[in-house]
């Protein structure tokens, strides 16, 4: 007997030894590889998706916020008067730049992302209540737009 094997119960000896390192490190890093590439094959459902929600509720906020504060400011707007206000905006939202426009003949405030996210917010009748402006197209960097309403 050389020794090799191992005896088992029968008192026999058996040359079954195991899985061999080699095959052991080939399975486990095989199945790492595999584990590490769905990581990133569902990396949009991951990290896109909800940063995706995140940021678009963000933009909501922004223009809900522009179109509750010009609604209070139409509704307590006397005639033949004029109201000039400032808004702070966020620099970029989620890291993106942005652009709000808000014009009085359409009565809407639209928000545009450079990453393809559209809003548009209706004041109805704005047009024909006030005559909007606003100081500047305000782009993602700017921190106050300045916004007037006059009431003819």
């Amino acid at each position: 007997m050389s020794g090799r094997g191992r005896r088992d119960v029968g008192g026999r000896i058996s040359e079954c030894e195991g899985v061999s390192v080699p095959i052991a490190f080939i399975l486990f890093a095989s199945s790492a590889l595999i584990f590490i590439a769905s990581l990133y094959l569902y990396k949009d459902a991951f990290v896109d998706f909800p940063s995706d929600v995140a940021i678009q509720q963000q933009f909501n906020d922004l223009g809900n916020a522009l179109s509750t504060e010009l609604a209070s400011a139409i509704l307590t707007l006397p005639h033949k008067a004029s109201v000039e206000f400032e808004e702070t905006l966020p620099q970029e939202i989620g890291l993106h730049q942005y652009r709000i426009h808000m014009d009085a003949s359409s009565d809407q405030i639209q928000i545009y992302s450079f990453k393809g996210i559209v809003f548009n917010y209706t004041l109805s009748g704005m047009s024909a209540e006030t005559n909007a402006s606003v100081s500047l197209t305000a782009y993602g960097g700017v921190s106050k737009v300045r916004m007037r309403l006059r009431r003819g």
